[in-house]
């Protein structure tokens, strides 16, 4: 959210090439020039502005001062003049300008952690690097002082306009900022148990990634400023960052008192708990506490509860941004607007995820550039993206990092995020709310840290709500039912439609959750030819484009609501957050926490005053295919210790299963079964077995390649392997990551049609791009292979299309073709 106003005035270009003739940026349609001082100046000015952390001003001002000194270069500066003489014509010359940079500060420093840590951030921010080749074994400082650069011209020019005694000032305090920062990383980990909650490297990669951050996102703003003929912008300052928390705070009170007179007339007891429990976060936030849980029942009012906590929270501390993530967009989108409605401002909320379609070009260009900045007081978004700003490759990722400094971030339905991705997500949880000013909170109605990993845990949180059970017990509305051993072997999808026909007659609305898309579409298909007219039948999965499930989920809201009679099968993409009531609700074993979030999806509004029967099945192994999925083979084996448990010993866990000593039961056992999934995130490079979270901090991979190739050990501070983590980290699996567009209605064919147009402009394409989002589906490169002449292209074959006969809006992506179609 930006400042009208210019926080720094370009100087007349001219004067400023008096001032400095050596150039950083050129237009060649208008010969405006950007001197590489001017440059610098925005730079250092924007990048001590943003930095949100004390201990690393002087770092960054160094980053800053000599990130593009290699622009001083004669061949950099003969390509500047190049470009302008054929204005007009394109001129492509790849000059390496990173490289002085990184040199003349370690000259300057030689030696020191602080020179490392900022000469890997010049050398990074036109891409990340690895601080040991992972081919090569070469230590990066040894790859880029034998780059061939004339080194000595650029050093005489820098100094004709920097001040030598300055720049040792800030060296000195880089100096002594950078052993603080060393000191505090190995204060806080203890000594003792280091690997307990993770290595000091890796948090010492995490500063390095975030004054990446900063360096990219300066750099970029200064460069847009310049060729869009634009002052810097200026981002909200802490007070008028104060004064919208004291505006949200006023409105959102007022707002939830109305709530609550409303709710009052209804003389529900559920609403008098939700208050209490309201009231408790509204205490929490008083707490200096820097990481939270908050475990309450489904349907206790955790969305405004943990944003009344934010709100005053944030006020208090003076925290610059509020980020509510959530996994799945459908929670997303549906909190995103209770949070608008809950402030009274939509210009002080950021909705950000692929599904965010903007009408104008204009409001486009404005949503992409809050998205890459996440410059808003209030930020709405994914797991995939607060994951990817973490540990992905992208520039665009890196360069929001430093603002979720000096924030909160509320974690939402935090047992729904990818279990590969636990070890890394805690520790940047731990890097988050010890060293970055942080407030974090993790929300569920089954919280998963209640169980430690043998390393790399998350640090111990304050909960919130302490007497969850008491709360459990007013907001029961379920009852979870045992039906596993009803078929030896496990149920066939014909078993489980033989099962719905048993307890249909009774049952109003039935929802079916099963563990795989394939096994949702057959169940469909099957009570298709006999359901369709005794009630209306719904399928929901990710084979279906996210417009074809909003609307999915429209009807099937509008259904239930008209208490017409519905059978819903789906995946387990409805069990966190979205707001829909059935009368029984059917469950494949999966964990418990899955068990749990798909009875908040039964009698959720407590229609019925008797307990809504949760069923848990087993399927066969032939009805789901479950051996290309180990993370939910291991949370049904610690399920089945559950029920044994529960079976022989009922009192053992308060004589429920969902009880928290059942879920804390759970959760010893699962992360006894996950020992075989790994939950460092294995990868491989180059067929060798690597994992993310040794490549961010230890990285022994490449310190062995250095060792055979040095024939010593490395003896680098900094030896992470960021650029091939990067490439390496996907949050969405490979098994969905082919993007296809469907041809889903004539929207879409006319917006394909405007795509393949080869005169478009780069802004309309990006425009009908983000349009289309909506209508992809992510399948993996099998059955693409598989779906062959049914994939073909537009945009000079940038684009995947899905033929529209390969694609039901009952079922979504299929693989062979509708038959009404081949016959017509």
């Amino acid at each position: 959210m930006q400042s009208a106003g210019v926080c720094h005035i370009r100087k007349n270009d001219e004067e400023n090439k008096k001032k400095d003739p050596y150039l950083a940026h050129v237009i060649p349609e208008t010969h405006q020039i950007q001197p590489l001082l001017n440059h610098h100046t925005n730079v250092r000015h924007l990048i001590l502005n943003n930095c949100p952390l004390e201990i690393l001003t002087s770092v960054a001002w160094l980053a800053a001062t000599f990130h593009d000194c290699g622009k001083y270069g004669p061949e950099f500066q003969a390509y500047m003049e190049e470009v302008l003489e054929k204005a007009g014509e394109e001129v492509k010359r790849n000059v390496d300008h990173s490289t002085a940079g990184g040199r003349l500060i370690t000259s300057l420093a030689p030696g020191m952690l602080a020179s490392k840590i900022i000469s890997t951030a010049i050398y990074s921010h036109h891409g990340l690097a690895d601080c040991i080749n992972m081919e090569s074994g070469r230590s990066l400082e040894e790859e880029r002082n034998e780059k061939k650069i004339d080194y000595d011209t650029i050093t005489e020019r820098f100094f004709q306009y920097t001040d030598i005694d300055v720049i040792q000032e800030h060296i000195d305090r880089a100096k002594a900022d950078s052993l603080k920062i060393m000191d505090s990383i190995a204060e806080m980990i203890n000594r003792d148990k280091p690997s307990v909650y993770g290595s000091g490297n890796f948090y010492l990669g995490m500063y390095e990634r975030l004054l990446i951050s900063l360096l990219i996102d300066s750099d970029w703003s200064d460069t847009a400023s310049f060729f869009e003929q634009k002052g810097l912008p200026r981002r909200l300052s802490k007070e008028e960052t104060q004064h919208i928390w004291e505006q949200s705070i006023a409105y959102f009170e007022d707002y939830l008192s109305t709530l609550t007179a409303r709710d009052e007339k209804k003389k529900s007891p559920l609403n008098v708990i939700r208050q209490e429990i309201s009231d408790i976060c509204l205490k929490a936030a008083e707490q200096p506490d820097k990481l939270y849980c908050l475990t309450v029942p489904t349907g206790a009012g955790k969305t405004f509860s943990g944003l009344r906590f934010a709100l005053h929270h944030a006020k208090k501390y003076e925290k610059q941004h509020i980020m509510y993530v959530a996994p799945f967009n459908s929670i997303l989108e549906q909190n995103a607007e209770e949070i608008r409605n809950a402030v009274g401002n939509n210009e002080f909320v950021l909705e950000h995820h692929c599904n965010i379609v903007k009408e104008s070009a204009d409001e486009e260009e404005k949503y992409r550039r809050l998205t890459e900045t996440w410059d808003c007081p209030i930020i709405v978004t994914t797991a995939v993206q607060v994951l990817n700003t973490l540990f992905s490759g992208r520039k665009r990722d890196i360069r929001r990092m430093h603002s979720l400094c000096n924030s909160i971030i509320i974690f939402d339905e935090v047992q729904a995020f990818p279990i590969n991705c636990t070890e890394l997500f805690n520790l940047a949880v731990n890097f988050l709310s010890a060293f970055c000013n942080t407030t974090v909170v993790l929300c569920s109605a089954t919280q998963p840290t209640l169980a430690k990993l043998p390393k790399n845990c998350m640090f111990d949180a304050n909960h919130m709500v302490r007497n969850v059970d008491r709360y459990s017990e007013e907001f029961k509305r379920t009852k979870i039912q045992d039906m596993t051993d009803l078929v030896s072997g496990g149920m066939s999808v014909n078993d489980l439609k033989n099962f719905i026909d048993e307890i249909f007659p009774d049952e109003e609305s039935i929802l079916v959750i099963v563990n795989t898309k394939a096994c949702a579409k057959a169940l469909y298909e099957l009570l298709e030819g006999c359901y369709n007219d005794t009630c209306i039948l719904y399928h929901l999965s990710t084979n279906m484009c996210p417009k074809n499930r909003q609307e999915q989920l429209d009807e099937i809201k509008q259904s239930l609501d008209r208490t017409k009679r519905v059978i819903c099968v789906s995946t387990q993409l409805v069990e966190a957050g979205v707001d829909f009531s059935f009368r029984c609700v059917i469950r494949s074993m999966a964990g418990l926490d899955n068990i749990i979030q798909a009875a908040g999806r039964c009698n959720r509004n407590k229609k019925n005053p008797d307990a809504g029967p949760v069923y848990i099945v087993r399927m066969s192994p032939e009805a789901e295919h479950l051996s290309g999925l180990p993370d939910i083979k291991a949370a049904q084996e610690a399920m089945e210790t559950v029920l044994h448990q529960y079976r022989t010993c009922p009192e053992s866990l308060d004589g429920k299963l969902d009880s928290q000593k059942a879920v804390a039961f759970y959760y010893r056992q699962f992360y006894l079964k996950m020992v075989n999934i790994k939950t460092n995130y294995p990868a491989s490079y180059r067929n060798t077995p690597c994992n993310l979270v040794d490549l961010l901090s230890d990285n022994k991979l490449g310190k062995s390649q250095y060792t055979n190739v040095h024939g010593h050990r490395a003896k680098n501070v900094l030896n992470q392997a960021f650029k091939t983590a990067g490439e390496l980290f996907r949050v969405i699996p490979d098994d969905e990551g082919v993007k296809v567009v469907v041809e889903y209605d004539e929207e879409t064919k006319k917006l394909l049609n405007e795509l393949d147009n080869p005169y478009l402009g780069l802004k309309e394409q990006k425009e009908i791009l983000r349009k289309l989002q909506v209508y992809t589906v992510g399948i993996s490169e099998y059955r693409k292979e598989k779906l062959g002449r049914a994939v073909t292209s537009v945009c000079q074959g940038n684009v995947l299309v899905l033929s529209e006969n390969y694609y039901s809006k009952k079922t979504g992506v299929s693989d062979i073709p509708k038959m009404n179609d081949l016959f017509s």
